[in-house]
């Protein structure tokens, strides 16, 4: 019996089981006296504003785990030697931030000894391939979105809005958010959206990763939400195209602005609050993103050639093509909306510690399925995706060296596209007696008579020019679609450390997909 034991353990030991990420740092270094270099044994280094600190053992040395990706300030006190106190010292998930000590005697008067940590040029455990944006480097780059800062990473491409790692499918890379996996179980892809002031930090590992993370071969994304801090901050952000304060009414009128350029209709606003509640021991970070793109697309030229004119009557020579010229700027009948709120929430109980995280994201827009072509009709449809995450850690320390981690975690997607007139009524949206209920007649040319399209379930046929087809005014132009995707997850783990030089980490996770679609087999023809 005990023989079956020994061998169900030692195959959980060496079995590789472990995918729920990991995101915690951690801080190490030495502590030493400025003139002799001598080992300090027993100084006290802490983490300013928090609970979190250790002491050097007998030669020296410190260890401080268990911190959430972040910069931070340490000190470094001793009795009978000054205080010394380091600031932007950066911890990254899952790696190890190094910083010494040199602490100088008392006898030596040199006032307040207050040190920057600079970055350093190797990170040493850092046994692969690893890129890291921080939020520092978030906010002084001049690029906005997630997708656009992975693309900043060496073999990060993209292709039809799908991202490609190394050159990979999209379906093999591997996204995480706060440790939960929210990689799109149908097709891959990031299936939650997160606002880019949220977060704290984003790794790309591309290969050689740890068997903590599966289902993924060309590399993996990891993101990480901000933290609140020991002090109350609150910022806001607006960024506008509107600088000359056009009216809304002109807004497709295709002129150019007094500063010569065309407005787009383009509005974003940024809000973050954080900082500690009620005590030290409780703090929070919210972030509330919004986004209004009156004409999201951009294209490159303000006109379609339609192609030569057919016509047998006319002479070869004398036929000429035809363009379908539209305004530069806005397009109508295309505005869309995005909100984003995220939030943590850190309680730290000594020796246990709970964070809650979690973001949402909504996006509303007119779905416009044949762009410039639907410029006849004014019916466009309503689409509505929504998707967030929410997870729950709660991390033990047994010991200074010993520690475990439980974490439960749910990914929701959803989205839905219907006409907005006739709403989920979508047997109707073949029947032309109840388009003409919500105001839109179906009328019919002689050539749909010619032809017999005709009758009360049969839609009225695109205008077509030379093979260029444009909907008529009252069409439908949406669908009646809905589906959703729940993920929930379950994992833990034990980290141990039994030196300064290695950590034994153990643990497994269990995660659940369910998806739900409902599109009705129906034909407005």
């Amino acid at each position: 019996m005990h023989r079956k034991i020994f061998y169900f353990l030692l195959f959980l030991a060496l079995c590789p089981v472990l995918i729920n990420a990991g995101t915690k740092g951690r801080i190490k270094g030495k502590v030493v006296d400025l003139q002799t270099g001598e080992a300090l044994i027993g100084a006290n280094v802490v983490v300013v504003g928090s609970s979190a600190g250790n002491n050097s053992d007998v030669n020296g040395d410190y260890l401080i785990q268990n911190l959430d990706p972040g910069v931070y300030t340490l000190r470094c006190s001793y009795v009978g030697y000054q205080t010394i106190t380091i600031s932007n010292v950066r911890v990254n998930a899952d790696l190890t931030s190094f910083q010494n000590f040199e602490l100088p005697s008392q006898d030596i008067q040199v006032g307040t000894v207050l040190i920057t940590a600079q970055k350093p040029i190797i990170q040493k455990d850092n046994t692969n391939a690893v890129r890291i944006t921080t939020g520092e480097d978030i906010s002084a780059l001049p690029v906005r979105g997630f997708t656009n800062f992975l693309l900043l990473t060496p073999g990060v491409s993209t292709n039809n809005g799908e991202i490609h790692l190394r050159g990979g499918r999209t379906d093999e890379v591997g996204y995480y958010i706060e440790g939960v996996s929210v990689r799109n179980p149908r097709g891959g892809g990031r299936a939650v959206s997160i606002a880019q002031d949220a977060i704290e930090e984003i790794q790309v590992q591309s290969g050689g990763y740890t068997a903590e993370f599966g289902g993924a071969n060309s590399g993996i994304v990891r993101s990480t939400f901000r933290s609140g801090g020991s002090q109350l901050k609150a910022s806001i952000e607006y960024i506008t195209d509107n600088v000359t304060f056009k009216s809304a009414k002109n807004a497709f009128d295709g002129k150019k602005t007094a500063f010569g350029t065309y407005w787009w209709g383009q509005d974003e606003t940024s809000a973050s609050l954080s900082g500690p509640l009620f005590s030290q021991n409780v703090k929070f970070f919210a972030n509330v993103h919004y986004q209004f793109n009156r004409s999201p697309s951009h294209p490159d030229q303000p006109a379609i050639n339609l192609g030569l004119v057919f016509d047998p009557k006319i002479p070869v020579a004398s036929r000429d093509s035809v363009n379908f010229v539209f305004n530069n700027g806005a397009r109508p009948k295309s505005a869309r909306k995005y909100y984003t709120m995220t939030g943590t929430l850190n309680f730290d109980f000594k020796p246990i510690i709970f964070r809650l995280s979690g973001s949402y994201f909504i996006d509303e827009n007119n779905f416009n399925a044949t762009g410039p072509y639907n410029i006849l009709n004014d019916r466009p449809g309503e689409y509505q995706s929504h998707n967030g995450t929410a997870n729950l850690k709660m991390t033990h320390v047994l010991s200074p060296s010993l520690f475990y981690e439980l974490n439960a975690g749910i990914v929701r997607t959803d989205y839905f596209e219907q006409d907005p007139f006739l709403k989920d009524n979508y047997w109707q949206y073949a029947d032309s007696v109840a388009n003409a209920a919500v105001g839109y007649v179906w009328t019919r040319t002689p050539q749909d008579i010619a032809r017999r399209v005709y009758g009360r379930f049969v839609a009225p046929r695109s205008l077509s020019i030379f093979d260029w087809n444009f909907p008529r005014t009252g069409a439908v132009n949406a669908s009646y679609n809905k589906n959703e995707t729940n993920s929930l997850s379950f994992a833990g783990a034990l980290n141990w450390l039994p030196n300064k030089y290695h950590t034994i980490k153990l643990g497994g996770e269990y995660q659940t997909w369910t998806y739900r679609t409902f599109n009705p087999a129906y034909s407005a023809q």
